[in-house]
């Protein structure tokens, strides 16, 4: 005895699966999804990596300013001589892989006065450059590029 439910039920059961077909239309739609995404995902975390070590330098040099300013002392900001390490006395930190600083021959000494000795510095990465200006008379930073 065949039921008109029982029928319908085993039919619309064996439709419930997927083909070999779909499944490799599937695949290979993920895979190129995957291989697309991938390589942005690569430069969204290398630019990431830029603007942290770049604004990490940033306020370093500017805490130098700072210091020279509040404290009423010499403060010297440098670069480290392989262009990783930046920063003031023992306060060091260190650029993200595959960036380097570009230092002011000599670094940059802020004075209790305001003045400072004048340089440009910058971080770069091979594609982007950011650069900073300190000025002679006021010791301000002011980022150029």
């Amino acid at each position: 005895m065949w039921g008109a439910g029982e029928h319908s039920s085993i039919h619309s059961h064996a439709e419930a699966g997927f083909t070999l077909i779909e499944a490799l239309v599937i695949l290979a739609v993920l895979g190129l999804a995957a291989g697309i995404s991938f390589p942005t995902v690569g430069a969204a975390l290398r630019y990431q990596a830029f603007m942290d070590g770049a604004t990490r330098f940033e306020a370093s040099l500017r805490s130098a300013r700072m210091q020279a300013l509040r404290r009423g002392i010499i403060v010297r900001f440098e670069v480290s001589s392989d262009q990783r390490g930046f920063g003031i006395g023992e306060a060091r930190d260190l650029l993200p892989d595959r960036l380097r600083a570009i230092p002011r021959a000599g670094g940059i000494t802020f004075y209790p006065d305001g003045t400072a000795t004048a340089g440009e510095v910058a971080v770069e990465d091979g594609v982007r450059t950011r650069r900073w200006r300190v000025r002679p008379t006021t010791g301000l930073i002011e980022r150029i590029s």
